[in-house]
């Protein structure tokens, strides 16, 4: 098996007194996906956005080539390097191609480069014939597509989805589970919670519970 992207060490988390992560350890791998299960309010958006840098832990160490820190100090790295995405598509007023090329304009590319980027990115998705439309006038299986596009087109190492397809028919359902597909073939780590993890089968390459503050195989 290829080398770790990034290996959390010990990760604590307490809200209310409660003490919903107990030394959460997870090694994330390029090409592998992560299925994530637990009841509601178990932890699991909380697990997603410490691993994104979004979220403070208690306690945390992270592993990145061979080097070991707290996670303040590689959180700019990580901050990088790993997209988090809601649930909930949040897009921008404005065009599907607008959406999908906002984060470009942050990145070292030329004007050239990032148009192809973005041609690119939109027959990746399926998207070229609505690239024009606006984005928050679509259905939802299609906002969940901009805002995969959004995250892929950026090429982060690691993707984490958070119940992506829980507002999708079976249709659209389908479509996102090939692209997150595409996207793990591609050396994409992903990392996936769900309640209906059957939707994953021939995805997920490991499934973990998060139960009373840990994660169970």
């Amino acid at each position: 098996m290829s080398e770790p992207l990034f290996v959390f060490h010990g990760i604590e988390k307490t809200f209310a007194e409660v003490k919903i992560l107990r030394k959460v350890d997870l090694s994330l791998f390029p090409g592998k996906c992560i299925l994530l299960t637990g009841k509601n309010g178990s932890g699991k958006t909380t697990l997603l956005k410490i691993i994104a840098g979004l979220e403070k832990p208690e306690k945390a160490e992270i592993e990145l080539s061979g080097k070991s820190r707290c996670w303040k100090k590689f959180m700019p790295i990580i901050r990088k390097e790993i997209i988090y995405l809601h649930q909930q598509a949040f897009l921008f007023s404005g065009s599907v191609e607008s959406n999908v090329a906002y984060g470009l304009r942050f990145t070292t590319l030329t004007r050239e480069q990032r148009r192809e980027s973005l041609k690119k990115a939109l027959e990746w998705s399926g998207l070229t014939e609505l690239a024009k439309q606006q984005a928050n006038t679509l259905s939802g299986g299609v906002q969940q597509r901009v805002a995969f596009t959004r995250a892929w087109i950026l090429k982060p190492k690691v993707l984490l989805l958070d119940e992506p397809v829980s507002n999708m028919d079976q249709e659209s359902r389908e479509q996102a589970c090939l692209l997150m597909q595409q996207m793990k073939s591609s050396g994409m780590s992903i990392v996936i919670t769900s309640h209906v993890p059957q939707y994953f089968d021939g995805l997920a390459d490991v499934q973990y519970d998060l139960a009373n503050g840990q994660l169970l195989q």
